[in-house]
């Protein structure tokens, strides 16, 4: 057989066939490299998208006053009952010890399953969750009235916990904000201290830090649930926990549930 003035034996054939077939498979075999890097580069992509997106439409909701700033003194919306003596002679009595918030969402997505507890110096949880909101969306308010109840759980051996709402009010250091974002289903937590530069916070001697927190503290801001741990029984293993203490819904002054 002549090929371009060239005689080439079967055998000859043979070889050149087995050689353009062995190159041919290693050009098979280096496109298929780079499309499973072209794909897992893609694939890369696509991920830090929407990671970015995720990150992008995030909720961010935190507690405020009813003057809408961060809250620093805890005075202006965990408020005591009292009784106090008009000039005349007369005593006024006060409502029950009660909070006041506003619970803002500055993120771009919308929030749900919007709680709230709080916890003590020791970062244990001292009230059970309040439940603000099931959706807030963004650059939303949420007005938050509520009394502050008597916390009782029983220790399963007869024994009842119980804690004061005047216990609360005394004891209170952080509120812990709990939600979740509507788009991605991710979990968040922020938490607001009260961040007084008082040497009484720090008289255990292991709070030194705390004498140099700013009076107004930031928001801080966290991935996940509160790890935080409550002061009273935990439930047991199998109880939807902390979905199990959404029981204090927030209260109108007449009582009624929003």
């Amino acid at each position: 057989m002549t090929i371009y003035g060239y005689d080439v034996t079967l055998s000859d054939a043979t070889v050149l066939l087995a050689l353009f077939t062995a190159i041919s498979a290693i050009f098979t075999a280096l496109a298929a490299v780079h499309t499973r890097r072209l794909a897992q580069y893609n694939k890369e992509i696509i991920t830090q998208s929407e990671i970015q997106h995720r990150e992008r439409f995030r909720p961010l909701c935190f507690p405020m006053t009813n003057k809408r700033e961060v809250i620093a003194d805890f005075n202006e919306v965990l408020i005591p009952s009292k009784t106090t003596m008009s000039p005349d002679g007369i005593y006024n009595t006060f409502p029950d010890p009660r909070m006041q918030l506003i619970f803002l969402n500055k993120g771009l997505g919308p929030a749900i399953n919007l709680r709230f507890h709080i916890n003590d110096i020791r970062n244990q949880r001292i009230t059970k969750d309040f439940l603000v909101s099931h959706v807030l969306p963004p650059d939303e308010i949420f007005e938050f009235t509520s009394k502050i109840p008597l916390l009782s759980a029983d220790h399963g051996d007869g024994k009842t916990f119980t804690m004061s709402p005047h216990d609360i009010i005394s004891n209170a250091y952080f509120f812990v904000c709990e939600y979740e974002s509507m788009f991605s289903g991710d979990v968040f937590h922020s938490i607001v201290a009260k961040g007084y530069q008082d040497p009484a916070l720090a008289d255990d001697g292991m709070n030194q830090w705390r004498l140099n927190r700013p009076i107004t503290p930031p928001v801080e801001f966290e991935p996940g649930l509160d790890p935080a741990k409550p002061i009273w029984p935990v439930p047991p293993e199998g109880a939807n926990y902390p979905a199990a203490f959404l029981n204090f819904p927030s209260q109108p002054e007449n009582g009624q549930p929003k």
